[in-house]
């Protein structure tokens, strides 16, 4: 019985009676155990032995589209998630740290005899590239009384960056800059054997008008 091998094969969802007559069902029925339908066919006018036809998923996937699966994220992925969500936050205020490679020297306030200090030094190797913090435009670019190449940057959001000590400036005043430009080599001109970047915030834009610059540095900057 044909009914009967191909039904075996699937589970046994339909099966023969003792007789070997198939389970009887109306044309178009269904076999709600299986989900399964059955067809009586009749060939050429001659009522043909019974046979049941299955139909497969194929009918049925039609009337039961499939759910899209679903991403589990692992155990770590809130950490993953807060990272690139603070990169994105440095990104967004597009600004990078104006240095690389280097260590922390002089701080905000030390002592400088008749003055204090008003940025923080960045010591490192003779000839490291500094570097734009955000683009703008280059306010100035000249070098200071005591031999010191300085380069003022104004930056588009309206605050002012000030980097001195340079041994090379690579730019002009009035030149328009893109963000991590390099702008200059680190050096020691107006400050003999002492190879590093002095770097000033002057947030509001304001000539000279210095604030502590650690928290900037902090935020722009890996290493620190």
């Amino acid at each position: 019985m044909i009914c009967g091998n191909i039904c075996d094969e699937v589970g046994g969802l339909v099966r023969s009676n003792e007789s070997g007559a198939d389970q009887k069902v109306a044309h178009g029925g269904t076999l709600s155990g299986g989900g399964l339908v059955l067809i009586q066919i009749h060939v050429y006018g001659l009522t043909m032995r019974r046979f049941t036809v299955i139909a497969f998923a194929v009918m049925i996937m039609g009337m039961f589209p499939t759910l899209p699966a679903t991403a589990v994220l692992p155990m770590n992925g809130l950490v993953a998630t807060d990272v690139r969500v603070q990169e994105a936050k440095k990104n967004r205020k597009g600004k990078v740290c104006p240095t690389k490679n280097f260590w922390l020297g002089a701080g905000w306030g030390a002592d400088r005899g008749k003055r204090t200090h008003m940025g923080v030094d960045m010591g490192g190797k003779r000839g490291t590239p500094i570097f734009a913090v955000e683009a703008g435009r280059i306010d100035r670019t000249k070098r200071q009384s005591n031999g010191a190449l300085q380069i003022v940057l104004r930056g588009k959001s309206g605050s002012k960056y000030y980097y001195g000590h340079m041994d090379k400036v690579l730019i002009k005043g009035g030149q328009k800059i893109k963000k991590g430009q390099v702008i200059g080599k680190m050096g020691d001109s107006g400050s003999a054997g002492e190879v590093h970047l002095h770097f000033e915030f002057w947030k509001s834009g304001r000539e000279s008008a210095a604030i502590n610059p650690i928290k900037f540095l902090k935020r722009v900057c890996k290493s620190i």
